[in-house]
């Protein structure tokens, strides 16, 4: 049967979101809301054969009877907030990453999937693509022995796009730890399969400060421990500059009998030669994502980053976050105890 669902926000990230919800089969965009007039409309046109009903207020389109399911594809602190209410309303969501910035929310999101009953995926989408889906099953199949360290860094060449100003707010954005690093962190739990007993780190802004009134870090380093011989190494920054040969984004899994090389894709153990990481999941990791979470609603299954997936790998950001906001060692024991947000 064709499935119906509906967008919230389809700014940059949405339109990506949409694009996989038009390529997926089976599925037509009956709903799209947006608070934008010309955003909205480029959208209609993008899947005018599906002829969807335009909305600008979520409310008001969740009460519309021709949606099965529903992606959030806005600003961070609303993500919480709009997936709740699209789980409460009786259908399955595609929400868009962080799943939320402080633990309260978190944990609402964890007990609204619970009670619905619904599917809810996450979109920290590059485990469903290679290179990282096959770096992930190297690992977890014990091809290079014991996880060990993971040494990993993504280091941007430009600044955020300055006319979207949610971006500079950390109370909006969540700061970029959570914004950007979530993707990392949840490569760095389903290699450890587990999340960090504590976390230590340090960062400020240095060069970017604009646009006026921005509050959010240029650059920090952070290191996570997993436990007894599992450490991360992962630093963060918009302060590189284009073409850099060895920034944008890396993750170097050491294991007791080998290395992986994630974005790359490839093995090095430590007898015998490199050679690459067979693939299983080629294609765009957003559709693959996407194609996942309908096949997911389909057949009655839960998804590959479900709503726990989602809270372990925003918990990692804000342990971070708050190591450095205290410049102490933070444990999991304490955030999970007392709470925090960004």
């Amino acid at each position: 049967a064709e499935m119906r669902c509906g967008i919230i926000g389809v700014g940059g990230r949405g339109m990506g979101v949409l694009n996989g919800i038009h390529g997926s089969a089976g599925v037509r965009v009956t709903a799209i809301c947006d608070l934008d007039d010309d955003k909205m409309k480029k959208a209609a046109e993008l899947v005018g054969a599906d002829h969807p009903r335009l909305f600008k207020n979520y409310k008001e389109m969740l009460k519309y009877d021709q949606l099965d399911a529903v992606a959030v594809a806005t600003p961070c602190y609303l993500h919480a907030e709009m997936a709740i209410a699209v789980l409460k309303s009786g259908r399955h969501c595609y929400g868009e990453k962080p799943m939320a910035l402080n633990t309260a929310d978190l944990d609402a999101m964890v007990r609204a999937v619970e009670s619905s009953r619904r599917v809810y995926q996450v979109g920290t989408q590059l485990p469903y693509a290679d290179p990282w889906r096959g770096a992930i099953k190297t690992v977890q199949t014990g091809v290079i022995g014991d996880p060990i360290l993971i040494r990993a860094h993504r280091h941007n060449g430009g600044d955020l796009p300055h006319h979207i100003p949610w971006f500079f707010n950390r109370k909006m954005c969540g700061d970029i730890i959570l914004e950007q690093a979530v993707h990392e962190f949840d490569i760095f739990n389903a290699v450890m399969q587990g999340i960090p007993v504590r976390a230590a780190g340090f960062g400020g802004q240095a060069l970017r400060f604009d646009p006026a009134g921005r509050n959010i870090r240029d650059h920090y380093a952070v290191v996570f421990d997993y436990g007894e011989n599992r450490k991360v190494s992962y630093s963060h920054s918009y302060i590189s500059i284009p073409n850099l040969p060895c920034d944008g984004r890396s993750e170097f899994i050491y294991g007791t009998r080998g290395i992986v090389d994630v974005e790359y894709g490839m093995i090095y153990p430590r007898e015998g030669q490199p050679r690459k990481i067979e693939s299983e999941s080629p294609g765009d990791s957003t559709q693959l994502a996407i194609d996942n979470f309908f096949d997911c609603i389909r057949h009655g299954r839960q998804p590959l980053t479900d709503v726990i997936r989602g809270r372990n790998s925003a918990l990692v950001a804000l342990i971070g976050l708050k190591a450095m906001d205290t410049g102490r060692v933070v444990s999991m024991k304490e955030l999970l105890t007392f709470g925090y947000s960004a």
